[in-house]
């Protein structure tokens, strides 16, 4: 099943929920998983007395289906141990107590003999003794149970992953759309930026020195600052990046993280470079948007 799972993996969250039963001729047995965020893969197992055993098995399993996430896992078998319940007496402590009760009659003149009820109305005279089933014995019904509440676990990661995948699509197309508004906003802004420059410029050099190399160097580099142009190439690609990995192969999570933060550098620098109010309001909605992003990362597996 763990081959099958993983030949059909898909985008997963790290979050989900998983529980299997199972009755076998010996009993009843149920798997109960829970999976959350973490970096890497953990698996935190509690198994029930006797299968301890089995925690290399199981933990085999779950790595062949789950990649990252802290993963806890109960297996619980209620099994029938009457048959391996023996009665167990003590026959040399049986054998002091019945001295000392002849000892004691005698000393105090009571009449009548010791029975076997005296006997074994005294403590640990005798008990019930289990003896442990090799935790092997019970594998295989263990196995099939796990693999059941995996498949489930799996299943629900899956459906979480789905709902993760189109938020952030949608996510992206908010970005698309606020892009868009810069590009419509920034001729204007650029003018006004440049005509505040020269008025600047103006006052810092004089009229004397309006067409000396220096002031036309300076106006070039206030210029190239204003520009955003690399910035919005580059987040056009990371955003098409994004989308691209959606559509990938799984395991994607940390990738997209990487991505995210790429977008949230080129949308500071274009935020620090454009001086335009009206632009500056949907940098911020960009922004918003790149952090909603990189939260829904950060469950995705």
């Amino acid at each position: 099943m763990s081959q099958a799972l993983a030949h059909r993996r898909t985008i997963q969250s790290m979050t989900g929920y998983g529980r299997a039963s199972r009755r076998t001729s010996g009993g009843m047995i149920t798997v109960e998983l829970r999976s959350t965020n973490h970096r890497y893969l953990e698996i935190d197992q509690r198994l029930s007395n006797g299968l301890s055993g089995l925690q290399s098995r199981v933990a085999q399993q779950i790595r062949g289906v789950v990649r990252r996430g802290r993963v806890e896992v109960a297996v619980v078998a209620q099994l029938d141990r009457s048959n391996d319940r023996r009665i167990v007496f003590d026959e040399a402590l049986l054998r002091r107590y019945h001295d000392v009760l002849v000892d004691l009659k005698a000393r105090f003149g009571l009449a009548g003999r010791v029975t076997l009820e005296h006997l074994l109305a005294l403590p640990q005279a005798i008990s019930v003794a289990e003896t442990p089933s090799a935790p092997e014995s019970v594998w295989d019904s263990v196995e099939q149970t796990l693999k059941a509440a995996l498949q489930e676990l799996v299943q629900a990661r899956r459906q979480e992953g789905g709902k993760l995948v189109k938020d952030l699509r949608g996510q992206l197309q908010a970005i698309e759309r606020h892009l868009r508004a810069v590009k419509r906003r920034l001729p204007e802004a650029l003018r006004q930026q440049r005509h505040a420059m020269r008025q600047r410029l103006r006052e810092l050099l004089g009229p004397q020195a309006a067409g000396s190399s220096s002031q036309i160097e300076q106006a070039a580099a206030l210029v190239r600052d204003a520009d955003i142009h690399e910035e919005l190439v580059r987040l056009e690609s990371h955003l098409g990046y994004m989308r691209q990995t959606l559509v990938g192969e799984p395991l994607v999570g940390k990738r997209l993280d990487f991505i995210a933060q790429e977008l949230m550098r080129e949308a500071n620098t274009m935020g620090a470079k454009l001086n335009d109010p009206q632009a500056a309001q949907s940098v911020v909605a960009i922004k918003e948007c790149i952090e909603k992003i990189r939260e829904q990362v950060q469950n995705l597996e």
